[in-house]
């Protein structure tokens, strides 16, 4: 595998230590703390082995899980590594996840001196009563006081709103966003999806589609008034805060994964993941690699683009497939159009603004079969 030297890559670190497993998590995480130090040891080396050594990046993130809950001293390891094997430019957005029981002045200092300049932290509700329910081990109070804590450092802070949770009021909503609006200048408004196997699936719990559309609506709503714009379906920054390394994802451009579960992109024709077993990833940290068929890389590339709000550019299209997205889609893009699901704008092709939050039963439209 060769490097190219024409791109610049994202790095994605999964650390999947949490002292509890929420309800509705299916990502791959374990509250086991003793596997920690063997972990960390097989990521660093896996990040010195790394076949892009060398390459430039302009993204980190470290997520999970949660990173915060680490060991003092594994994050700086990791940063270490992740410098010493490739070009991290001047600027780069290096990211870090945390959830408010773990954010103490010793995590935030060690963020500071390994160059993290993001912080993306959990919220998820603003009701105790709402935490509780879905398995959260922090309160709407340990919220305040981490945030506020890492505000004296960092001025580029995310927080993360789960839409449709047990027992969620619109009040609950309207007051979280609030919140996070004081602090924070990127929001991730997410629908709940309760995934097979979790806690919630279990549960039998299982939300309303309406009352989630509801909710988004109030919050976007909400989230104009505080001067936040909508830059993919669920993600809300002002002054500029928009998340670089998840663009990366949006637009397919390459990135790299290390560690149980992550996945790569070489931003053509490969993808790579590792084993989801973390036992068997600190035995061996293997990576597995398939090809994209041409309608792979078409369907990835209209469902994510979509996601956001620049939509599909008809002469990005062109340069990445050799052919007009427009005329090729033209009978159902005339459809689209006529029912006011899409527009047409600045050579782009949108979901429209109002639909967004509908926007796959759009996308399906468009996929190939």
């Amino acid at each position: 595998m060769t490097i190219d030297t024409e791109k610049s890559y994202g790095v994605y670190v999964h650390i999947p230590f949490c002292k509890a497993k929420c309800k509705y998590c299916a990502f791959v995480s374990t509250p086991d703390f003793s596997l920690q130090k063997a972990y960390v040891d097989t990521l660093v080396k896996e990040i010195n082995d790394s076949t892009y050594k060398g390459g430039v990046v302009d993204t980190v993130y470290i997520g999970g899980g949660t990173p915060s809950c680490l060991f003092r001293g594994g994050l700086a390891d990791i940063m270490r590594a992740v410098r010493s094997s490739f070009r991290v430019t001047d600027g780069a957005e290096i990211t870090v996840e945390c959830n408010p029981e773990s954010v103490s002045a010793d995590f935030v200092a060690e963020c500071k001196d390994s160059g993290v300049n993001r912080i993306s932290m959990g919220l998820q509700s603003s009701c105790d009563n709402v935490l509780r329910a879905i398995g959260r081990v922090h309160t709407y109070a340990d919220y305040v006081n981490a945030v506020e804590l890492l505000a004296r450092s960092f001025d580029n802070i995310s927080s993360d709103i789960i839409l449709g949770l047990p027992e969620q009021t619109s009040a609950d909503v309207i007051n979280g966003i609030t919140t996070v609006a004081r602090y924070c200048s990127h929001l991730s408004v997410y629908a709940l999806t309760v995934e097979y196997g979790t806690l919630l699936y279990n549960s039998g719990y299982a939300p309303s589609d309406d009352d989630i559309a509801d909710l988004y609506d109030l919050a976007y709503a909400k989230l104009v008034e505080l001067g936040f714009s909508r830059y993919e379906v669920s993600n809300f920054a002002r002054g500029g805060r928009e998340s670089k390394h998840n663009n990366k994802y949006w637009e397919c451009l390459p990135y790299i994964g290390f560690g149980v579960a992550a996945h790569g992109y070489d931003g053509a024709r490969t993808r790579f993941m590792h084993c989801d077993d973390i036992g068997k990833y600190i035995a061996c940290s293997t990576v597995e690699s398939y090809a994209l068929t041409d309608k792979d890389l078409y369907n990835e590339y209209v469902m994510l683009r979509l996601r956001t709000e620049r939509g599909i550019s008809t002469d990005g299209f062109y340069k990445r497939f050799g052919y007009d997205f427009c005329e090729y889609n033209a009978e159902v893009l005339d459809r689209l159009k006529k029912d006011k699901l899409i527009v047409f704008a600045d050579g782009a092709v949108r979901i429209a603004p109002d639909k967004m939050f509908v926007m796959n039963s759009v996308i399906e439209q468009l996929m190939l079969d």
